[in-house]
Protein backbone atom coordinates (compact mmCIF):
# COMPACT_ATOMS: atom_id res chain seq x y z
CA UNK A 1 0.00 0.00 0.00
CA UNK A 2 2.76 2.56 0.89
CA UNK A 3 4.22 2.27 -2.88
CA UNK A 4 0.01 3.87 -4.44
CA UNK A 5 0.66 6.60 -2.01
CA UNK A 6 3.99 7.87 -3.16
CA UNK A 7 2.92 7.01 -6.55
CA UNK A 8 -0.13 9.33 -6.14
CA UNK A 9 1.67 12.03 -3.82
CA UNK A 10 4.12 12.57 -6.62
CA UNK A 11 1.19 13.17 -9.14
CA UNK A 12 -0.39 15.83 -6.73
CA UNK A 13 3.28 17.49 -6.56
CA UNK A 14 4.07 17.57 -10.55
CA UNK A 15 0.15 19.07 -11.11
CA UNK A 16 0.49 21.92 -8.90
CA UNK A 17 4.15 22.44 -10.15
CA UNK A 18 2.75 23.00 -14.12
CA UNK A 19 -0.55 25.17 -12.78
CA UNK A 20 2.14 27.84 -10.95
CA UNK A 21 3.05 31.09 -12.80
CA UNK A 22 6.45 32.42 -12.27
CA UNK A 23 5.93 35.48 -14.61
CA UNK A 24 8.04 35.24 -17.03
CA UNK A 25 5.73 35.02 -19.67
CA UNK A 26 6.80 37.47 -22.85
CA UNK A 27 4.03 39.25 -25.13
CA UNK A 28 4.83 38.82 -28.44
CA UNK A 29 3.56 40.71 -32.04
CA UNK A 30 4.29 39.75 -35.50
CA UNK A 31 5.70 42.22 -37.66
CA UNK A 32 3.40 42.66 -40.52
CA UNK A 33 4.15 44.32 -43.65
CA UNK A 34 2.61 47.59 -43.56
CA UNK A 35 -1.08 47.09 -46.07
CA UNK A 36 -1.49 49.58 -48.85
CA UNK A 37 -5.02 51.23 -48.79
CA UNK A 38 -6.69 50.99 -51.99
CA UNK A 39 -9.65 53.94 -52.87
CA UNK A 40 -12.70 53.18 -54.48
CA UNK A 41 -13.36 56.30 -57.29
CA UNK A 42 -16.98 56.52 -56.47
CA UNK A 43 -16.63 56.91 -52.63
CA UNK A 44 -13.79 59.71 -52.21
CA UNK A 45 -14.36 60.34 -48.63
CA UNK A 46 -13.72 57.35 -45.81
CA UNK A 47 -15.95 57.83 -42.92
CA UNK A 48 -12.69 56.57 -40.75
CA UNK A 49 -10.27 58.73 -42.25
CA UNK A 50 -10.74 61.33 -39.60
CA UNK A 51 -10.54 58.67 -36.40
CA UNK A 52 -6.93 58.06 -38.27
CA UNK A 53 -5.58 61.62 -38.15
CA UNK A 54 -3.07 62.02 -35.33
CA UNK A 55 -4.32 64.50 -32.95
CA UNK A 56 -0.83 66.67 -33.63
CA UNK A 57 -2.55 67.55 -37.09
CA UNK A 58 -3.57 70.80 -36.54
CA UNK A 59 -6.67 70.03 -35.38
CA UNK A 60 -9.33 73.41 -34.69
CA UNK A 61 -10.13 74.48 -31.18
CA UNK A 62 -13.40 73.07 -30.22
CA UNK A 63 -15.77 74.91 -27.77
CA UNK A 64 -17.43 71.52 -26.66
CA UNK A 65 -20.40 72.81 -27.61
CA UNK A 66 -21.57 69.21 -28.87
CA UNK A 67 -20.27 67.33 -26.36
CA UNK A 68 -22.21 69.85 -24.03
CA UNK A 69 -25.64 69.00 -26.14
CA UNK A 70 -25.28 65.69 -26.15
CA UNK A 71 -24.65 65.31 -22.47
CA UNK A 72 -27.67 67.29 -22.13
CA UNK A 73 -29.76 64.99 -24.40
CA UNK A 74 -28.30 62.01 -22.76
CA UNK A 75 -29.34 63.49 -19.06
CA UNK A 76 -32.48 64.27 -19.79
CA UNK A 77 -33.46 61.22 -22.64
CA UNK A 78 -34.71 63.54 -25.07
CA UNK A 79 -36.35 61.78 -27.81
CA UNK A 80 -34.57 62.96 -30.69
CA UNK A 81 -34.78 62.65 -34.55
CA UNK A 82 -31.68 61.72 -36.60
CA UNK A 83 -31.68 62.61 -40.30
CA UNK A 84 -28.61 60.47 -41.85
CA UNK A 85 -27.00 61.83 -45.41
CA UNK A 86 -29.73 59.57 -47.70
CA UNK A 87 -32.65 61.23 -46.08
CA UNK A 88 -33.74 57.82 -43.57
CA UNK A 89 -34.80 59.18 -40.12
CA UNK A 90 -34.02 57.70 -36.66
CA UNK A 91 -36.36 58.21 -33.72
CA UNK A 92 -34.81 57.40 -30.60
CA UNK A 93 -32.90 58.72 -27.18
CA UNK A 94 -29.36 58.98 -27.47
CA UNK A 95 -27.20 56.65 -24.77
CA UNK A 96 -23.90 57.09 -25.89
CA UNK A 97 -21.74 59.25 -28.22
CA UNK A 98 -17.39 59.73 -28.79
CA UNK A 99 -15.34 61.70 -31.15
CA UNK A 100 -16.90 59.26 -34.10
CA UNK A 101 -20.02 57.55 -33.20
CA UNK A 102 -23.59 58.03 -31.51
CA UNK A 103 -25.53 54.83 -30.13
CA UNK A 104 -29.29 55.35 -29.79
CA UNK A 105 -31.86 53.35 -28.80
CA UNK A 106 -34.56 53.39 -31.17
CA UNK A 107 -37.47 50.88 -29.58
CA UNK A 108 -36.16 47.98 -28.41
CA UNK A 109 -33.37 48.13 -30.40
CA UNK A 110 -29.49 49.82 -29.72
CA UNK A 111 -27.98 51.30 -33.27
CA UNK A 112 -24.39 52.75 -33.38
CA UNK A 113 -24.52 55.65 -36.26
CA UNK A 114 -21.74 57.46 -37.69
CA UNK A 115 -21.26 60.85 -37.17
CA UNK A 116 -20.18 61.38 -40.64
CA UNK A 117 -23.22 59.83 -42.09
CA UNK A 118 -25.47 62.74 -40.21
CA UNK A 119 -27.48 65.06 -41.88
CA UNK A 120 -28.61 66.73 -39.37
CA UNK A 121 -30.56 65.54 -35.69
CA UNK A 122 -33.11 67.57 -33.40
CA UNK A 123 -35.60 67.10 -30.70
CA UNK A 124 -38.23 65.08 -31.78
CA UNK A 125 -40.93 67.25 -29.55
CA UNK A 126 -39.35 70.70 -31.55
CA UNK A 127 -41.18 69.04 -34.73
CA UNK A 128 -44.41 68.75 -32.82
CA UNK A 129 -44.19 72.01 -31.63
CA UNK A 130 -42.99 73.49 -35.24
CA UNK A 131 -46.13 71.63 -36.98
CA UNK A 132 -49.38 72.63 -34.32
CA UNK A 133 -48.00 76.17 -35.03
CA UNK A 134 -47.79 75.84 -38.27
CA UNK A 135 -51.38 74.53 -38.62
Amino acid sequence: MPVKRAKMESRTATRADDNTFNGTRKLVRPQLPPVERRRDPVHTEDPLTHAMISDTHGTPESSHAEAFYFQKQMQQQTEMTVVLEDGEQLHGIIQWYDRCTVKMRVGRTRILVYKASIKYLYKTSDAHAANSVMK
